[in-house]
Formats: C-alpha cells, sequence, structure tokens
C-alpha cells in the first residue's frame, strides 16, 4: 500500500474516483477528507476502494472502547504515535453531541511528513498536534535520521498513549525504542495500548498461510517480506510481554485477538 501510494500512475488513476467519492460524502459531513493515495498510505481498511468513509468512521469504535475501558475520556491528553492521516484523531475531531466534545489535547507524532503536514492543515490546533519524527524508514521516510530520537513530549504528561499498526512496522530495536518513549510519556497509571501481529493469535485464527504467511526471520520477528522487512511484523505473544515488562511496565498482556491484536500496558503508580 505505500509503495503504491506514492506511484504517479496511481495518483493519476485514483483522481476520478477520489473526487466522486467526496461528492458523495460531501452530502453528509463537510469534514475535510485527505487524498486518497494518503488514506491509502495510512492502510484504512487495506483497500483501494472507497476507504474514505471508513477513514472518517473507523475510529469511532476505537474510542467507545476506549473510553467505556477508562482508558482515557474527553478530557484526557494522549499520544498518537504513528498518527498517519489522522485516522483515530478524526473520531475525536468530530464529536459533538449536544455541543459536548473533546476537550482534551491529542498529540501525534509520525515519520512521513507529507501525512503530518496534511494533519496540522486539517485539524483545530487548540486540541490536536502534530508532530514529524525525524527518524529513518524505508518505507516511510528514506532521509531521515537514523538515529531513534525521543519524542518531543515530557515525561509523565499522557493519560493514554495507543497506536493502531505501528508495531506491525517495527523490528526489535525500534519497537523497543517506542515502548521505552510509551512509558516516559505516560503519568504513573496511564496505559499504552499498542495494535501488532501476534504470531499465537494469528495461528489459532487460521490466519497464517492466507495473506500473510510470515515465513522469514529477523531476529525476534517474523516478516512477511524480506527485501521490505518493515512492510509486515510479527511477534509472539511471549515475546512481546517480556518486552513490555523490559520496558518498565507493571502490567502487560495481549488482548482483543484478531488480525492485529493489542499488547495493553499500565505503568506503575509511584
Amino acid at each position: 500500500m505505500v509503495l503504491l501510494s506514492r506511484s504517479r500512475i496511481f495518483r493519476f488513476l485514483s483522481w476520478l474516483p477520489d473526487r466522486l467519492a467526496r461528492a458523495v460524502l460531501g452530502i453528509f459531513t463537510g469534514q475535510p477528507l485527505p487524498p486518497l493515495p494518503l488514506i491509502v498510505r495510512t492502510g484504512v481498511g487495506n483497500s483501494i476502494f472507497f476507504p474514505q468513509y471508513r477513514y472518517l468512521t473507523s475510529s469511532t469504535s476505537l474510542w467507545m472502547y476506549f473510553f467505556a475501558k477508562r482508558y482515557a475520556d474527553l478530557t484526557s491528553t494522549i499520544v498518537d504515535i504513528g498518527s498517519g492521516t489522522g485516522r483515530s484523531a478524526v473520531g475525536l475531531r468530530d464529536l459533538d453531541y449536544w455541543g459536548e466534545g473533546f476537550r482534551g489535547h491529542y498529540l501525534g507524532f509520525d515519520v512521513d511528513p507529507e501525512q503530518v503536514e496534511w494533519c496540522r492543515a486539517h485539524f483545530p490546533p487548540d486540541k490536536f498536534s502534530f508532530k514529524l519524527v525525524d527518524m529513518a524508514s524505508d518505507l516511510y521516510n528514506a532521509t531521515g535520521s537514523a538515529s531513534r530520537p525521543r519524542l518531543d513530549c515530557a515525561n509523565s504528561c499522557a493519560d493514554l498513549v495507543f497506536s493502531q499498526s505501528l508495531f506491525t512496522h517495527l523490528l526489535e530495536k525500534d519497537l523497543r525504542h517506542y515502548l521505552a518513549e510509551g512509558q516516559r510519556m505516560l503519568k504513573p497509571g496511564g496505559w499504552m495500548l499498542m495494535t501488532f501481529f501476534c504470531l499465537d493469535d494469528l495461528a489459532r485464527l487460521g490466519l497464517i498461510g492466507g495473506r500473510w504467511t510470515f515465513s522469514h526471520t529477523v531476529g525476534p520477528a517474523r516478516v512477511e517480506n524480506p527485501r521490505y522487512p518493515e512492510a509486515a511484523v510479527a511477534y509472539t505473544r511471549s515475546w512481546m510481554i517480556e518486552a513490555a515488562e523490559a520496558a518498565g511496565f507493571a502490567e502487560a498482556d495481549v488482548i482483543l485477538p484478531n488480525f492485529q491484536s493489542t499488547i495493553a500496558c499500565r505503568k506503575g503508580v509511584d
């Protein structure tokens, strides 16, 4: 999807379908939509066919779940690592129930300059901030720094740190770096929830051998494509829990088994 989104041919061919989708959705909402190539790059619905609707609606259930489990509320400080084109942030941006909406602060980090710039231009700056992480990525930021920078966020400031599909693209050293950064940024008692490809759950659900094989080994990870290992990366349940505990989390478990599972980590209370 990432390579496709950068193709000049795809950008040309997607222009008309993108305009038609915007015209249809514009009947129901006036909210801004990213260009289709950016939505495809983020992987919303893993589809190139009408993902604009899923972009606007897919995070609704996410926030219902997070609020119901009390991982966050309308006043929380939330950090999204790998925010992309704001596919998670859009659910809070558009939340309006009789004038009641999100009153906290949402901080998104991403290595893709194009996606960060789009979000900065289309989310209200009083509640949403998006920052570029100058970190090298073969797929998303080939000219970035080779180092693993400290994220521009204070210690113990966030109620929730989360990501959708960041850990699905990280090899061991980068994954451990972001676990440590999440632990640093969280307030005591706060939660970090990150989706990832869990080899145990994929096998149990019969999802290995179809679209996903993860037949190549890179350190403790299994990857789909050895040429572009960051395209899809999987780990075992036990390894992920041990990595979270090594980062300093007081609790860690793998929950919500699906084609992507979630590592849920709680920072200890001082």
